[in-house]
């Protein structure tokens, strides 16, 4: 049996391509993680689950050492690691075949040359993106995730004022002060947030303008099809599924030039931190949409998933 090991137990980008996955591989299977939404929407899959401690979010080697202990308890055959910290622990982890799959990008080289070499463990490497695998310096394979094309379906664009959505967690690495520097330069334009801080973060002071709304946890296709444009500032994103998700449901996204967002747009791009650039981008989308779901036609969670099948062997 396959076990798939998430040392995470809340349902970001990462948990979600995770959960797309599970549901769809005709293989047994069964998923490790902390209780949260993720377990949650596993059992409603009929997915089997393994509860884990919940070590928190932060992608340092602390609790490793614990949580391989009680990846051994589960006896493995393939273990699929599921982001850095269930990497460093899958290193000493007895299974016949170790799959590293790697989303995130690392700011401390400490900790960049930790999972490096815990990453050297794994029979298979897995990149969400080209921008992940050159930060790791590793050879591996790129699995771009994709989108369900039949969950997103292109309405057309709202009636009254433009409105541009900024999707994600409230956490600085994600610019969300660029976004509301970018709401002050264009009052005409109405931006929301949807999103909330990290558990047990506080929300960021950002002493946004009245053309600001922070809506908090929304349902992400409905809130699409109230907005015209997302809107994506952070400057090291290391794929992007919202801005897939966007593409699939008919809306341009306006995107920094760099990680992530550079293997998924071909146009609406912008030099990261600026400003002046990322309204130039946002007035050029508004004006002309074009048709970005033809880009997202590239990105099917279906094909995702059969490239993923096939590595598992």
């Amino acid at each position: 049996m396959i076990l798939f090991a998430s040392y995470a137990g809340v349902l970001g980008g990462a948990e979600r391509v995770l959960l797309d996955c599970v549901t769809r591989l005709e293989r047994p299977l069964r998923v490790a993680c902390p209780e949260g939404p993720l377990a949650d929407e596993l059992r409603r899959a009929g997915i089997e689950h393994a509860p884990l401690e919940d070590r928190g979010l932060s992608k340092s080697v602390s609790g490793t050492g614990g949580l391989a202990f009680e990846l051994m308890k589960l006896k493995p055959e393939t273990l699929v690691a599921w982001g850095a910290k269930a990497v460093m622990a899958a290193a000493i982890v007895p299974a016949k075949r170790r799959v590293a799959v790697h989303h995130d990008l690392f700011d401390a080289p400490a900790l960049r040359g930790a999972v490096r070499a815990t990453t050297r463990r794994a029979d298979v490497v897995v990149a969400a993106s080209q921008a992940i695998a050159d930060d790791l310096r590793l050879d591996a394979t790129i699995l771009h995730p994709g989108v369900d094309l039949t969950a997103f379906t292109p309405t057309p664009l709202p009636d009254g004022p433009p409105k541009a959505l900024v999707a994600g967690a409230l956490v600085g690495w994600k610019r969300p002060d660029l976004a509301v520097e970018i709401a002050r330069r264009m009052p005409e334009l109405q931006i929301t947030f949807a999103g909330e801080p990290l558990p047990g973060d506080p929300m960021p002071d950002l002493d946004a303008p009245e053309n600001v709304t922070f809506a908090g946890r929304v349902d992400m296709q409905q809130a699409l099809q109230e907005h015209h444009v997302l809107l994506h500032c952070a400057d090291r994103e290391p794929y992007g599924m919202v801005l897939v998700e966007a593409l699939a449901a008919g809306r341009p996204v306006v995107a920094p030039a760099a990680a992530g967002p550079l293997e998924i747009l071909d146009d609406g791009l912008y030099t990261p931190g600026d400003a002046d650039a990322a309204i130039a981008q946002l007035e050029a989308k508004l004006a002309d949409p074009g048709n970005p779901r033809a880009r997202a036609e590239q990105f099917d969670v279906n094909a995702s998933v059969a490239r993923l099948d096939a590595v598992l062997g």
